[in-house]
């Protein structure tokens, strides 16, 4: 019997060493935390409307819902430049709709301030800056140049004697003549 007993203990011990085991081991165990997450709601989609729009913003629009909805909702400005927008194209979830101003109209103020066209050969010796510009290859650079020269050298003799402003060439003073005099 002493032998039986002494397996029962064993038993016992071993048992007990199990369950103590298990209480240890659960104790260093990270607690466990459950996470809420919305479900998805497929019914919806969140698009930025931005640009000439009274109230540029994210707006949620029903599944489906067109460009035009969106900008409806935004309300478009009397500015905008709406014909390159696909109006009837369906938004996507995150889509961005951007609306960009119409371009602004030449005025006529500045038409009518514009110099006229010189009637006849532009005088070199006489001639303002913006009117030297009229000749071909001549730029606000170069016709800077021309009434430098003059103004430090003197009046230009003939159309030849251009040549001596910096970046002018034989060759452009050849495409003046008939354009460009010197009043003599």
């Amino acid at each position: 019997m002493t032998r039986a007993r002494l397996l029962v203990i064993g038993a016992v011990v071993a048992l007990v060493a199990a369950v103590l085991t298990v209480i240890v081991r659960a104790s260093d165990a990270p607690d466990l935390v459950l996470k809420i997450q919305p479900i998805a709601d497929d019914s919806t989609v969140t698009v930025y409307v931005g640009g000439a729009v009274r109230s540029a913003g994210l707006y949620t629009l029903p599944r489906g819902a067109r460009v035009a909805d969106a900008l409806a909702t935004a309300v478009v400005l009397p500015d905008a430049d709406v014909t390159g927008i696909p109006m009837a194209g369906r938004l996507a979830d995150g889509q961005q709709v951007l609306v960009p101003r119409r371009a602004p109209a030449a005025s006529p103020v500045s038409a009518v301030s514009a110099s006229p066209p010189p009637t006849g050969p532009v005088n070199v010796n006489t001639a303002s800056a913006a009117e030297l510009e009229s000749l071909p290859g001549i730029g606000p650079t170069l016709s800077q140049r021309i009434v430098e020269y003059r103004t430090q050298h003197g009046p230009f003799a003939n159309l030849d004697a251009l040549d001596q402003v910096r970046g002018i060439s034989a060759r452009m003073v050849d495409e003046w003549r008939g354009l460009a005099t010197t009043g003599n």
